[in-house]
């Protein structure tokens, strides 16, 4: 496997040190997360195919580093999550989390890993499973997380690549999620995903709404998420 360097893009290379990222990867550089090729060691399988257990054992004693996979058999090494980046997801979860509440289903943190049939292990920021999506599942499924979520976020920071957060938004929706949000706080912009439609692009919206999917839902992106205190 080749690495390559990061590009800086222009704006954050003249970026203040205090107050603001450092730096934040150009979009269309590699960025992070890290990605492995382990098929020569898997003998011909998939890491679907493989013994769960051990593929958990390997996560989980590397728990620095939330570690998502895909079933082409491939390891995603994501960056540590910061205090900073945690408390921005803290504060788009609780939301939804409160939603739940009144709705059902249930609202993983991002440090849960769904098992989605045919995309591998993921873990977004925000998700919300609707109750009718978890009746279909067996006791297996339901304990494995082998479902994709109807709703997904995700939050960029500085150490995701604009272009790796949009081609995994496209992914959770191809494999049956009903709703996506990718926030991005370097550009005050939001990219809503929808079934069947081309992704919608919001330069600094001030509220997002779940729409027929999660009716009656909103989340104030702009006080919450774009005017707080930059800390990441």
């Amino acid at each position: 496997m080749v690495t390559q360097t990061p590009k800086l893009t222009d704006a954050a290379a003249s970026a203040p040190a205090s107050g603001e990222a450092r730096y934040w990867l150009d979009a269309d550089g590699p960025g992070l997360p890290i990605t492995l090729d382990l098929r020569p060691l898997l003998g011909g399988k998939t890491l679907a195919e493989i013994d769960l257990a051990r593929l958990w054992a390997f996560i989980e004693a590397n728990e620095l580093y939330a570690i998502e996979y895909n079933d082409t058999g491939e390891l995603i090494i994501m960056p540590p999550l910061y205090p900073p980046g945690g408390d921005l997801e803290s504060l788009l979860i609780a939301p939804v989390t409160m939603w739940r509440l009144e709705h059902g289903g249930i609202t993983p943190s991002s440090s849960a890993v769904f098992r989605i049939p045919g995309l591998g292990g993921r873990g977004p920021d925000a998700s919300w499973v609707s109750p009718e999506r978890l009746a279909g599942l067996d006791a297996e499924q339901y304990r494995a997380g082998q479902v994709c979520p109807d709703f997904v976020a995700e939050i960029r920071s500085p150490s995701n690549s604009l272009a790796y957060l949009q081609r995994k938004m496209v992914e959770y929706i191809a494999a049956g999620a009903r709703l996506g949000w990718l926030i991005d706080p370097r550009n005050r912009q939001v990219t809503v995903y929808r079934p069947g439609r081309e992704p919608e692009v919001l330069d600094d919206p001030e509220i997002l709404s779940g729409e027929d999917v999660m009716p009656g839902f909103e989340f104030r992106v702009r006080e919450l998420i774009f005017d707080a205190p930059r800390q990441v």
